[in-house]
């Protein structure tokens, strides 16, 4: 097994974690403050939870550190010592898909900028003007900006994961690599655009909510979007799991998930707002509760438009949609690639 420097990995575990919970304490406080549980500010229960988390954490570690030493076999170990291995070859992965995707294109990727925003002007012409859809949504084109770049961040991911193992396929049968890394790998370069997507849509909140009317700010939640989007990253990764492997045995599924994910589009409140339908059809609003996509856009839309942070449950839902998504993807890839050779 490789050898690897489970310190210098804890460390940066324990950096890495610490910003995240800066950043998620800075932006919720204002919630975390105005809840109490059993008659307990919540802020103090979420310090308890933040303790408890790292301290079982640093037991973890303390216990990989024990079985390296022992030779013991462990599933972190395994997962550790396989991204050190091939962390040259990850990152090449993620480097080349980037770069392909924007051969040979003169404005490059500027278009992760542009491409969002003319969707944007277009869909905001058809729609708010010329058919009405609008309804009483206010800020409608951030409303409709900030659903396209969280619906096309996942369209991208999902659709570039799908095509990893077939397309990656000569170096499969020639050189033994993990094979999940194909379609992770894909899913960590196409949503190198959503973060780069995100960057015009906040910069046209700035501008916009200046000249609207009522005016809107950008808050201290805007701190929260990297948790919405490291939720959707993994759920992609999942689905970028289950769509890679059927993909393989059945190349059908490339055709049917262009249908698939043009109904699924449609059925998420992108261009319309499920507030339409509370009147002439409730139980389609109930419905919308479970699509995934709607909870990841309400979370950014939430942080964005409101300038608060999403509710706890929906904290709780986006993370219960990732790990399902992503246990789910995983267990069918587990299952399935050992057959990968015998169709590819």
């Amino acid at each position: 097994m490789t050898k690897i420097d489970l310190k210098k990995i804890e460390k940066w575990t324990f950096l890495v974690l610490g910003a995240l919970a800066v950043l998620l304490t800075v932006g919720a406080f204002d919630r975390l403050t105005g809840t109490a549980l059993f008659g307990i500010n919540f802020i103090f229960i979420y310090a308890a939870i933040l303790a408890l988390l790292f301290f079982l954490l640093a037991l973890y570690f303390r216990r990989l550190s024990r079985k390296e030493k022992s030779g013991e076999r462990s599933l972190g170990l395994y997962i550790i010592q396989t991204v050190h291995r091939f962390r040259f070859l990850i990152e090449q992965l993620v480097t080349r898909d980037f770069k392909i995707k924007y051969k040979r294109s003169v404005l490059g990727v500027f278009w992760s900028f542009l491409n969002p925003l003319l969707m944007m002007t277009v869909q905001y012409v058809v729609f708010s003007h010329l058919l009405g859809i609008r309804g009483n949504i206010e800020h409608y084109a951030i409303y409709l900006l900030s659903g396209i770049v969280i619906w096309n961040g996942f369209n991208d991911c999902s659709t570039q994961a799908m095509r990893s193992i077939t397309g990656n396929a000569p170096l499969i049968t020639k050189v033994y690599v993990p094979k999940y890394i194909y379609p992770v790998t894909k899913v960590l370069s196409a949503s190198i655009n959503v973060v780069l997507s995100m960057i015009p849509l906040l910069l046209v909140t700035l501008v916009y909510g200046l000249l609207s009317t009522p005016h809107l700010y950008l808050t201290k939640a805007v701190l929260l979007i990297p948790f919405g989007i490291l939720l959707l990253v993994v759920f992609c990764i999942g689905m970028g799991f289950l769509l890679s492997s059927l993909m393989v045995f059945f190349h059908d599924i490339e055709f049917l998930w262009g249908v698939l994910s043009s109904i699924w589009m449609y059925a998420t409140p992108i261009i319309y707002s499920p507030s339409m339908f509370e009147s002439r059809a409730a139980w389609l609003v109930r419905v919308m509760q479970f699509n995934p996509m709607y909870h990841y856009i309400g979370f950014i839309r939430t942080i964005i438009l409101d300038g608060a942070s999403p509710a706890a449950s929906e904290f709780g839902i986006c993370a219960l949609c990732s790990a399902l998504m992503f246990l789910l993807g995983f267990l069918v890839f587990k299952k399935t690639q050992d057959k990968f050779i015998l169709y590819l």
